[in-house]
């Protein structure tokens, strides 16, 4: 990265960190001033402090040269902002409360504003409470904030302002800044924090260096704060989006022997491959983290400087990136790229969401005729030489190139199985030239490392930290990794040996494998148009997409984990909005219905999802398991919004029906009555469904059964009162086709606790 890029991004990304020091101590001091004086005595770069004392037109100093960056953050700090949508207000003057905490993102999110608050503090992996919203306001106080910024400046003494510590600022700016507001004026929605807003800063402002150097401007005063509204209506910007195709079918192509000891390696190689490649084009580009405005394993979006060097760079990296996969993995998987020029007027005015829905269907546009178009005729030349044709498989994945001698395996599943064993208790993982790690692109592979070898300067590479926030030479941004598991051997959950010690050594429950996939509804319609609804549109700005984003990744991917927290389950598979686990069959339906609710809570209700639940035995490969699963979910949205499908097509509810007129409705009537009742026990239960399942609309002979055989078994019952009520909701269900398909439902969920295989 050259020297001036780097300075651009210090100066842009550090540039607000006086708000919280003013507010910790409670001075009547510009926000700039103190921030800069702050920084000064971490660093006598003055380009960098400049950035933070000059970034407001009033305050420039006429000494300042003309290309200064500081003019750049200038700019750039007004296209994050919006600030062509505030009313004129210093700091100090009656509009502002330095006490108003952080709004939840979701308050000016769909048709119905709401009023929630994300409670003061710092960002902490491990507590989901924490950062759930809350009608209820507690408001920062100067204690908070100095506790923030204590946190900030004892990491800052850890860095120095270089390009391999860019990483570590970020994650100790995310990590202390998360969840303080960036404005504070009272006639403002303050719920864009201090860390959000500052990236998004940093973004516009290396993009718009970008720009400047291959239009030859240097005086940046006079383009960008004398003409500033002029620079506004030029397309200084690219948004590169990518979209990374055949990962799912890579991670579920194993069929037998070894597949368990490997799914969630598979998982999370084909994370940090991908990771791998935004970092890779990224740094490619001279730019940073902070231009990721989102990204997960198949999907991202990244703001650069329009400039004929970036296309070209972005071209040039998708290919050398394919030719990877393509040499590696042969047509399973594939990188593509697509980008669209913005200026910044178009996200900054009023009633924007047109502009932003056109930018980014415009880029979704080219990424679909670019993987639909993906091959030349030298690439499916190469794809045909790639690869023996005949030989022994792979026990694993059935790959005949490369295996190892004696092992039956592809060196690929080799390396995946080993890996295995390590991807869960391993808090850290490095890239470096090291080939007996995973192959990634360039000569570089993906290992684990100790934390005793980092602190030692052992490891020499990338570092990646998972669902932590570290900082240190060459340490990369956090990674967030849904990888909760109670075991590893995933035929346990369906031995149900837990079981055992209640029920005098019998495993009790049906002895299957339940397996989930969740998938959120309409999220891609969502973040184009979540914002429209409320005043007019102004709402829909790039700085809510990227914090609404970094909640819902933050959700499904960091803390999934305490959700799962002491059930038998293992996620597999967790990504920014969909989610695939293996577990006991009982535990997994108690895990959807926690996510489910958390969900609402962490969404207010205003986004929602959908999930497939299969029964499989043990035995069944897991490809096989990913398929079912994945057949119906696709079913449960087919059904609409907010549904689940258990088991079978056939048995779709609304989350609502299966949480509280299934599990909490009627499975509790049919538990209380079978528990109250020793007369009838499991031939009676499957009696009754048998009958249930014989209903017919048309004939009603089905109805008279069913009568019948209630009544002639009431008057045999001990405890008659119990039966009676019993059989009156048994016959009021099944008059109802809707309600006795719930009760069908009920019924076998009840019979699955009770078998004994």
């Amino acid at each position: 990265m050259e020297k001036r890029m780097n300075d651009m991004f210090y100066g842009a990304f550090l540039h607000d960190i006086g708000k919280a020091l003013q507010r910790a101590e409670g001075r009547m001091v510009k926000h700039q001033k103190i921030g800069a004086d702050f920084l000064e005595k971490y660093t006598d770069n003055r380009e960098i402090t400049h950035s933070l004392r000059y970034h407001h037109k009033n305050y420039m100093s006429s000494s300042l040269p003309a290309n200064s960056l500081s003019h750049i953050t200038y700019i750039a700090d007004n296209i994050a902002s919006g600030t062509d949508r505030r009313k004129e207000m210093e700091d100090g003057k009656w509009g502002f409360y330095a006490k108003v905490p952080l709004q939840d993102i979701f308050n000016r999110y769909g048709k119905h504003a709401s009023k929630r608050y994300i409670a003061p503090g710092e960002l902490q992996p491990d507590n989901v409470d924490k950062v759930f919203p809350s009608e209820f306001r507690h408001d920062y106080t100067s204690g908070e904030y100095g506790r923030g910024v204590s946190y900030f400046s004892t990491g800052l003494r850890a860095v120095e302002f270089t390009e391999e510590y860019i990483p570590s600022v970020i994650n100790l700016v995310e990590a202390t800044m998360s969840f303080m507001p960036s404005s504070t004026c009272m006639e403002e929605v303050s719920d864009i924090s201090l860390y959000d807003h500052m990236k998004l800063t940093a973004a516009y402002a290396c993009a718009i260096l970008q720009y400047a150097d291959e239009k030859g401007i240097d005086d940046y005063k006079t383009e960008f704060v004398d003409r500033g509204r002029s620079f506004y209506k030029k397309q200084a910007f690219m948004m590169v989006g990518f979209d990374f195709t055949g990962v799912q079918d890579f991670i579920y192509r194993i069929t037998s022997k070894g597949a368990h000891k490997q799914l969630r390696s598979r998982a999370f190689y084909m994370e940090m491959m991908s990771r791998w490649f935004v970092d890779s084009l990224v740094r490619n580009l001279g730019l940073t983290e902070a231009s990721v405005i989102y990204a997960d394993t198949e999907h991202g979006y990244i703001i650069t400087g329009n400039t004929s060097k970036n296309r070209d760079v972005v071209r040039r990296t998708q290919r050398e990136f394919n030719e990877f996969l393509m040499e590696n993995f042969g047509n399973m998987l594939y990188v593509s790229t697509g980008s669209a020029l913005f200026s910044a007027s178009q996200v900054m005015e009023e009633n924007s969401s047109d502009e932003y829905t056109r930018i980014f269907r415009e880029i979704d546009e080219l990424l679909e005729r670019n993987s639909r178009e993906r091959y030349q005729a030298d690439d499916i030349l190469k794809l045909n030489r790639l690869g023996k044709k005949t030989g022994r498989e792979c026990a694993v994945c059935h790959s005949v190139r490369e295996l190892i001698d004696g092992e039956n395996k592809c060196s690929l599943c080799f390396k995946l199985e080993n890996f295995s064993r390590d991807i869960q208790k391993q808090q850290f993982f490095v890239v470096n030239d090291d080939e007996s790690g995973l192959p990634l692109c360039n000569g570089r592979y993906l290992d684990t490392a100790s934390e005793d070898q980092i602190r030692s300067g052992e490891v020499q590479g990338s570092i990646y930290a998972k669902n932590r926030l570290d900082t240190g030479h060459m340490q990369e941004t956090h990674i967030w990794v849904g990888d909760y598991s109670w075991t590893n051997d995933y035929n346990s959950y369906a031995e149900r040996n837990w079981t055992k010690e209640n029920n005098g050594g019998t495993a009790v429950g049906i002895k299957r494998l339940g397996a989930l996939m969740i998938d959120v509804d309409d999220l891609y319609a969502g973040f184009l148009a979540g914002f429209k609804d409320q005043g007019e549109g102004r709402y829909t700005t790039m700085s809510r997409y990227a914090t609404l984003s970094r909640r819902i990744q933050a959700f499904f991917k960091l803390y999934l984990n305490s959700f799962a927290e002491d059930k038998r389950i293992s996620i597999i598979y967790s990504e920014g909005d969909d989610v695939f686990a293996i577990g006991a069959w009982d535990d997994i339906l108690e895990f959807v219905q926690d996510i489910h609710e958390c969900f609402r809570k962490w969404t207010d209700g205003k986004m929602t999802f959908s999930a497939g639940v299969a029964l499989v035995s043990a035995k069944t490969p897991v490809n096989i398991i990913a398929r079912r699963t994945r057949n119906l979910l696709k079913r449960a949205k087919l059904c609409g919004r907010d549904r689940i499908a258990l088991f079978s097509e056939d048995n779709v509810f609304a989350f609502d029906e299966y949480v509280n007129d299934i599990t909490f409705g009627k499975l509790n009537v049919i538990r209380n009555f079978f528990e109250n009742e020793d007369e009838y026990g499991k031939a009676f239960a499957y009696k009754l469904l048998d009958l249930i399942r014989s209903r017919d609309e048309v004939d009603r002979i089905s109805f008279a059964r069913i009568v019948y055989y209630l009544t002639r078994l009431e008057n045999a019952a001990d405890d008659k009162e119990n039966f009676r009520d019993f059989r009156k909701s048994m016959i009021d269900w099944f008059n109802d086709g809707r309600e006795i398909r719930k009760a069908e439902m009920a019924l076998m969920l009840y019979i699955y606790e009770i078998r004994e295989d």
